[in-house]
């Protein structure tokens, strides 16, 4: 017996083995259809998950007899454990798992569980075969071994394929997905039953656009599955029929939540404070469109929400904020054309639109002020400031620009609301 395991090298373990493992080796492969519904009927028991019905049963107790007759064929012959290529059927097991959206952590447990099962079944072998104590306790050293070694290179082989598989198949699905919303957004696509065909998703219910993204993530993270999660969870806690998530980059990914009944603003309220709690662990941040029903809504809503996103990026909002689109609509539509949003904050404060602190306290104060519809004490509250500051400042306001705040303030109004963005807006 030729052998390229190291253990099998030495002349006392070839013999032992020889002796005592390669008869049993041939047991093993007669008895391997009835240890294989063995390991599948503990797997069923143990990971339901992944024996969730009678074909992934099936398909086990195949997966598990050629293995077994692998394992046989190896021992017999005193073959290296890590000279493995895994059977068809072990890989049609692998492959199915992924199109069945079964986690990579019950299969590997899988080959855990048929490792107790054939190791407790050949130790019991030899231990009938062995009378001698040192030759038994030899025997089952290097059984052990082996079979552990053995083991250890086919669950790495199947997490690779695993793996792999699942890259493959994310891709393709992802890449069906993303073309379908794409040719949505763009208005290419206008048949609501084939868009839903097509995305799995059903378009005919009310949605709401929500972008998710980070400005920054650790070196080498994969901020995506986090994203997934949260988006996934804002859809639970506002009662959602299904969320459809598209990883737009590294960083960022387009969802909608939608719900058979309309949504209403109490569920965009409670969109925003949810946010901090889930997710500080990481650092998000959302935009969020304003609801819409069928295929239109699908559009608009995300539309506006890449709107929000782009005021948020523009008036720098915090890591865990949401910026809704039905707050930041005025900002939003004024600022498409940069330089006229530029022109009109300029012309409108002129002085008040200094780049300074202290100036922009003053027009932060004022917004606020007309906000509350000119009521000192509404404004001190919001700003958590003494009502004299408020009228102070207020003073100071009418000071820069040149005149008193009166009632016609609709051009004042949206300066000041675009003012946070000035800073960021591109300029001539």
């Amino acid at each position: 017996m030729e052998s390229g395991w190291p253990p099998l090298q030495e002349p006392e373990s070839k013999r032992i083995w020889g002796a005592v493992v390669a008869g049993v080796a041939a047991d093993l492969g007669a008895h391997a259809a009835d240890l294989a519904v063995r390991v599948a009927d503990l797997m069923r028991a143990e990971l339901p998950e992944f024996i969730s019905d009678a074909e992934a049963y099936d398909q086990q107790v195949a997966s598990a007899e050629a293995s077994l007759r692998a394992i046989s064929a190896q021992l017999e012959r005193g073959g290296d454990p890590r000279a493995v290529i895994l059977p068809a059927a072990t890989v049609a097991v692998a492959t199915t798992g992924v199109h069945r959206l079964v986690a990579l952590t019950p299969m590997l447990r899988s080959y855990r569980l048929g490792h107790q099962v054939v190791w407790q079944w050949l130790l019991a072998r030899i231990s009938e075969r062995t009378p001698e104590p040192i030759v038994l306790a030899r025997a089952a050293d290097l059984l052990s071994a082996w079979l552990f070694a053995f083991v250890d290179t086919s669950s790495s082989l199947a997490e690779q394929l695993y793996e792999t598989e699942r890259d493959e198949w994310m891709r393709s699905a992802m890449a069906a997905r993303v073309e379908a919303v794409e040719a949505i957004l763009s208005g290419r696509e206008c048949d609501t039953r084939r868009a839903s065909t097509r995305l799995g998703y059903e378009l005919g219910r009310h949605h709401v656009g929500v972008v998710a993204w980070m400005e920054s993530a650790p070196e080498g993270s994969d901020p995506q599955p986090a994203l997934n999660r949260l988006l996934q969870q804002l859809g639970q806690l506002v009662g959602a029929d299904a969320v459809l998530v598209c990883p737009r980059g590294a960083k960022s990914s387009v969802a909608w939540i939608s719900r058979a009944r309309a949504f209403g603003d109490g569920d965009l309220g409670k969109i925003a404070i949810a946010v901090e709690a889930i997710t500080h662990e990481f650092a998000p941040l959302l935009a969020v469109g304003t609801p819409g029903r069928g295929l239109t809504g699908f559009r608009a809503s995300q539309t506006q929400a890449g709107h929000a996103r782009r005021v948020a990026t523009l008036i720098g909002a915090a890591t865990g904020s949401v910026t809704r689109y039905d707050e930041v609509a005025v900002v939003a539509m004024a600022t498409v054309d940069p330089e006229q949003a530029r022109a009109h904050v300029v012309g409108v404060l002129g002085g008040l639109a200094a780049d300074d602190e202290a100036t922009y306290r003053v027009a932060e104060t004022l917004a606020i002020y007309l906000e509350e519809n000119h009521s000192r004490n509404r404004a001190a509250a919001r700003l958590h400031i003494h009502a004299n500051t408020v009228a102070y400042r207020v003073r100071q306001a009418e000071s820069i620009l040149g005149h008193a705040i009166g009632g016609g303030d609709l051009d004042l109004r949206v300066a000041l609301a675009l003012l946070p963005a000035l800073r960021r807006l591109p300029s001539s």
